[in-house]
């Protein structure tokens, strides 16, 4: 895989494998310079990367191997011998290498004594021994990851087998500083493996690419931006691919390549929506995989992108968009430039009001069920209040129906107690017998009429504030019904009971 390295954006270097020859050559070229053998091996294992002083770093395994950490020093290369494995007992491979400080080193290497396929770990500084970290297993040697420096931590993407025998794509974070791995975090799941991801950071937002093999492979996109977002489908197909993911000039770019065709699909609106995948309009069956490092521009974000050779390296999609003449092959189109970010940055501004609106609208929601839910809350309350109501108006109108019984039979014992004529008595037996023919007079009710009489009265007014009470709970309860006619059926049934 070709590794292009930018130095002090005056020049780009090309690190690539011919034949048994690992070897560099500048672009542009200038005077007819050459490409320049640095190593040598019959092993495709290899990884370059650039020194804060731009001094070339280059580990592979050679014929014997072994793991060699090339490195460039006083304008010549010397090398050290990281690990030793003549009989291949490990298997090394898929060797990815970062720098920042200090050597980071990755890759996949085979546990003899466990039988698993582990990625390795390897932290070190020149003239320094430390040991290799196993990280964890993996489903197989060939299984693809990523990783990724920014801000002090180091971001590895990579597939896990889980002990329900699904695959789980995890994202994992190294803190430089404190040499700690953190928490991973899972992405996404599947019992399907994925066969390939890409990753780039813009801004502390991480956007993920990934394809998931099933009936089709299907491509992914996902991004983080404070919690991870639902991913969208980008593009399904039955050819094998490998998409790669940057950003540049606050467009989002995804490009694979699909039976020798080199394709792109483009998102303007920070990764919401893409648009139908078209053909590249730069076209090269033997596109490969290039790693880019050491640039130097605030508009570009990724590191892994499609491209192949003629007569300078052309990276897809980015060789045809780059106003900034990042790879050193053209002029700096600052009218192109201009009119991107005029484009771009009232696409964001648009995105930012509708934000704020949306906002203002969730607000606004929010507050109308908050005060349709009270107003449900003091209809329920206020139903059983009436209910009380009732129940006690008709506890009164029983007591008063019970103060009458004794006030006709007090009323009829005082009569019989006054002294009578035999006429006036037998008149007042006969009244007495037709509207009372089947009572009969306690002689022993001692009940002062007066007092009865009073208390007939507080009842009867106790009852009529009652009768308010309820009719007024009853215009309350009409009322909540008229305006809760919009709630949810739930409400309608609290408010209609």
């Amino acid at each position: 895989m070709p590794y292009l390295l930018s130095k002090n954006n005056a020049s780009n270097l090309l690190i690539d494998k011919t034949g048994e020859s690992i070897y560099y050559r500048r672009y542009p070229i200038k005077y007819n310079q050459r490409a320049v053998v640095i190593a040598k091996s019959t092993n495709n294992e290899y990884s370059a990367s650039l020194d804060e002083y731009n001094y070339i770093h280059v580990i592979y395994k050679n014929s014997t191997n072994s793991l060699i950490h090339l490195y460039e020093k006083n304008n010549k290369f010397e090398f050290t011998n990281l690990l030793d494995d003549f009989d291949n007992s490990y298997q090394i491979g898929n060797i990815k290498y970062l720098y920042h400080e200090q050597n980071y080193l990755f890759y996949c290497a085979y546990n003899p004594y466990e039988r698993t396929s582990d990625l390795i770990f390897h932290a070190f500084k020149q003239n320094e021994k430390t040991e290799p970290q196993s990280l964890f297993s993996v489903p197989s040697l060939s299984s693809p990851y990523e990783c990724f420096i920014s801000n002090n931590i180091i971001y590895l993407l990579c597939q896990v087998l889980n002990d329900k025998g699904s695959y789980e794509l995890n994202l994992y974070k190294y803190n430089i500083h404190s040499t700690n791995w953190e928490e991973f975090e899972t992405i996404t799941d599947s019992v399907n493996p994925f066969i390939d991801y890409s990753l780039c950071l813009c801004d502390d937002k991480v956007c993920i690419t990934y394809v998931e093999r099933g009936s089709t492979n299907t491509i992914y996109f996902i991004k983080k931006s404070g919690k991870w977002s639902d991913p969208i489908k980008i593009y399904s197909t039955t050819e094998k691919t490998s998409p790669i993911i940057f950003i540049y000039n606050n467009i989002v770019w995804i490009n694979f390549k699909e039976a020798n065709k080199l394709m792109y699909s483009l998102s303007c609106n920070n990764g919401t929506t893409f648009t139908k995948p078209k053909l590249c309009s730069s076209q090269n069956p033997e596109a490969r995989h290039f790693y880019f490092y050491g640039y130097n521009n605030n508009s570009l974000f990724g590191n892994k992108f499609f491209g192949y050779i003629y007569k300078y390296p052309i990276l897809a999609v980015l060789s045809q968009v780059d106003t900034d003449n990042i790879l050193l092959s053209s002029q700096t189109n600052l009218e192109i430039k201009s009119i991107i970010s005029n484009f771009t940055s009232n696409e964001m501004y648009n995105i930012a009001s509708l934000k704020n609106e949306l906002e203002e609208q969730k607000e606004v929601q929010q507050n109308i069920t908050k005060q349709y839910d009270n107003l449900a809350k003091m209809a329920k309350e206020l139903q059983n209040q009436a209910k009380m109501w009732k129940l006690k108006t008709t506890q009164a109108e029983q007591e008063i129906k019970k103060l009458k019984k004794k006030l006709r039979k007090a009323y009829i014992a005082s009569e019989n107690k006054q002294p009578k004529t035999k006429e006036i008595d037998n008149v007042k037996k006969e009244h007495v017998k037709e509207v009372h023919v089947k009572e009969t007079p306690d002689q022993n009710i001692d009940i002062k009429i007066p007092e009865l009489i009073k208390q007939i009265k507080e009842i009867e007014n106790k009852a009529k504030i009652s009768a308010k009470n309820i009719i007024a709970e009853d215009k309350i309860e009409i009322l909540v019904n008229e305006n809760g006619g919009k709630k949810s059926d739930n409400n309608s049934n609290i408010l209609n009971e």
